[in-house]
């Protein structure tokens, strides 16, 4: 492995030494399979090689709308980030959603090497409504869904699942194609690790606000409060397309009837889209959920992460699904 280093950056060195007419060639290329070749064991993903479809769209009035589920995964980074790494669940500024790549390396982060919980974004671009960008869609990470990701892995985490987490943008520059973007990340991690056997893809709901008077009254509807703190409701998104669509609706109403009777006031009824398929064939417990919507604030949502996360713990350790 020593030699394999040292000749990398002896190749390295001399090319940065040449002068920059001599470079005729492609040394982005070079660069990749310096790295395929000194270090096998790691597979560098090529974004050109991404599948570019254009069936996926976007509707605030239907934010989950599905697109063409076949893509390839025979190419994936692999990383490893251990429990050494885990942000601390009540660090005191950022509230334990650490997104940077400290934590995360080649956006993904894994609490141990036999994970079993996937958690990605298929539209990781969806954020709150306290987003500083205005728009409820931008890479404004700290108050997205993707931060509402972070604490459901710090809490799944520390109740002794492994997890794995994507921030992965499946839904920029363009929402085009998003689900079949977000099935090579499920397919890769999955080929990866293969304990993997629930997946949650993580949303908000979106909807039309006019004003301020639809804002609040939107608000109203997507929290509650819950041990004396307001918190994001939460509900699960069945796609009526996919192959097993039973299995898939049959998941989705037993988690929401256990999370009824544990919190009756935070879960919604589930919704069913007949025209989806959300890539949930690819995974035998596959839930799609919606955390809150963009009338919601972002602490309100990240506040929803503890429940959930014991509302998955109590389920599926009941399922005897988790690992001794």
């Amino acid at each position: 492995m020593y030699n394999k280093f040292a000749k990398a950056v002896s190749i390295a060195i001399l090319l940065f030494t040449i002068p920059n007419s001599v470079l005729a060639f492609d040394v982005d290329g070079l660069f990749k399979n310096l790295i395929k070749y000194s270090y096998p064991e790691v597979k560098v993903i090529q974004k050109d090689e991404e599948d570019t479809d254009n069936n996926d769209t976007i509707n605030e009035n239907n934010t989950t709308t599905d697109d063409n589920e076949e893509a390839t995964n025979n190419q994936f980074v692999n990383v490893y980030v251990g429990k050494e790494n885990i942000p601390t669940a009540n660090t005191e500024d950022s509230n334990g959603v650490i997104l940077d790549s400290n934590v995360y390396s080649s956006n993904l982060r894994v609490t141990n090497n036999k994970p079993q919980v996937l958690i990605y974004h298929s539209h990781s671009c969806e954020t709150y409504s306290d987003s500083p960008k205005g728009n409820y869609h931008s890479e404004d990470k700290e108050h997205s869904v993707m931060s509402v990701g972070c604490l459901l892995t710090n809490n799944l985490s520390n109740l002794g699942w492994g997890v794995v987490h994507s921030t992965t943008f499946h839904d920029s520059p363009t929402y085009n194609n998003s689900y079949s973007k977000s099935s090579q990340t499920i397919k890769s991690v999955m080929n990866q690790y293969s304990d993997v056997n629930i997946t949650i893809d993580l949303h908000r709901d979106g909807l039309n606000i006019a004003n301020e008077t639809t804002k609040n009254k939107i608000h109203n509807k997507y929290t509650a409060t819950i041990n004396g703190e307001k918190v994001a409701k939460f509900f699960f998104v069945v796609g009526a397309r996919n192959d097993d669509v039973a299995k898939v609706q049959n998941l989705a109403n037993e988690l929401t009837k256990y999370a009824k009777q544990k919190y009756p006031d935070l879960i919604m009824p589930v919704v069913v889209k007949p025209y989806g398929r959300f890539n949930q064939s690819i995974c035998d417990n596959a839930l799609l959920v919606e955390v809150g919507s963009n009338g919601t604030t972002t602490e309100e949502a990240q506040a929803s992460a503890k429940y959930l996360a014991e509302i998955l713990d109590g389920y599926f350790k009941e399922q005897n699904l988790k690992n001794n």
